[in-house]
């Protein structure tokens, strides 16, 4: 992949997380590893096949779901968990618009919004911290983004499959 924002980026398969007494370490760990695991559906394509709307009648890609997902990173951690301005980075509708020449320019927007979450997250003292921009605990947050990940890696695989014509894991 040529992409240079993911030029030294690891992209292999990790191990899920070892069990943790501390949940706040363990809720951390599955949300950086779900991260990864979502990122990871990005190797193997052509920057063709990150835009295509690869399964129709979907009118998502494989970038759409990356650009949702550095909104929701925005909505849950950046601002959710620091307060200031609320942006909608993508407007209203955040999985359409990707293209190849915006590909470099989105990533490096997700992997921002990634670093300033983790910011927000380690300023919280402990899982029932309250955000200040949206009210809920860091806690309920990080269960809520792993399922996020979870749920759009899911459809990147798919989607991903279907850009590749063919299945390789």
């Amino acid at each position: 992949m040529s992409f240079e924002v993911l030029q030294g980026r690891d992209l292999a398969a990790w191990d899920e997380p070892a069990d943790t007494a501390d949940q706040r370490q363990f809720l951390e760990e599955w949300l950086h590893y779900q991260r990864h695991e979502f990122l990871r559906k990005l190797r193997d394509l052509t920057p063709e096949g990150l835009v295509a709307w690869s399964v129709p009648p979907l009118e998502v890609s494989v970038m759409g779901l990356v650009r949702h997902m550095t909104q929701m990173e925005h909505a849950a951690f950046s601002w959710g968990l620091s307060g200031g301005d609320r942006r909608e980075i993508y407007g209203e509708d955040d999985y359409h618009g990707a293209t190849v020449e915006e590909l470099d320019h989105d990533l490096a927007l997700y992997f921002v919004e990634v670093d300033t979450a983790d910011r927000a997250i380690a300023s919280q003292l402990n899982i029932t911290s309250m955000g200040i921009g949206h009210g809920r605990p860091l806690g309920a947050v990080l269960v809520k983004m792993i399922d996020e990940y979870a749920l759009h890696a899911g459809q990147a695989h798919m989607l991903r499959f279907a850009a590749l014509g063919e299945l390789i894991r």
